[in-house]
């Protein structure tokens, strides 16, 4: 049975993971709504601005900082050089790995994106403040660096310390 009166006491770290959770999920919700609009997929933009960020990325690198699978990344880059926004390029230092590179065409593309973000993330963040957003980056940035320096290293499949 649940109450409308709130727990007595600081939040506990269950209830703050659970409300991170639920207000993640929604933000990243609504901050697709401008690409799907146009017909783009979350996916599709966050490879683009991934890329960007990383200069000229081997595919295996995006691979893992994405999280996706190499058959998931391939389809992406496909769709993605099929409409001249990616070009795959032969990486000099490996034969076995492929680079990517924004092209011209998706260079516009990318100042689309970066505009629709910029001006979707005004809209989701209007409601605070100055001081109540350097708040909330603070806290979020703390947050980051804490929970970071508890997970294992890249290839490391040990789990991570719980205390």
């Amino acid at each position: 049975m649940s109450s409308d009166k709130p727990p007595a006491g600081p939040p506990t770290g269950a209830q703050l993971g659970d409300a991170l959770m639920r207000t993640t999920h929604a933000l990243r919700r609504f901050a697709g709504q401008p690409y799907q609009q146009r017909g783009w997929s979350p996916s599709r933009v966050l490879l683009m601005l991934a890329v960007d960020e990383a200069g000229t990325p081997r595919m295996g690198d995006l691979k893992d900082r994405l999280g996706v699978t190499g058959r998931s990344i391939t389809s992406l880059v496909d769709g993605l050089e099929e409409e001249g926004l990616l070009e795959r390029r032969h990486d000099p230092g490996d034969r076995r790995s492929t680079l990517l590179e924004i092209t011209a065409k998706g260079h516009e593309h990318l100042g689309e994106i970066q505009a629709l973000h910029e001006a979707h993330a005004e809209l989701t963040f209007g409601i605070l403040g100055d001081a109540e957003r350097a708040t909330l980056l603070d806290v979020l940035d703390r947050l980051r660096d804490h929970v970071a320096g508890r997970l294992p290293e890249p290839g490391d499949h040990r789990s991570p310390p719980v205390a």
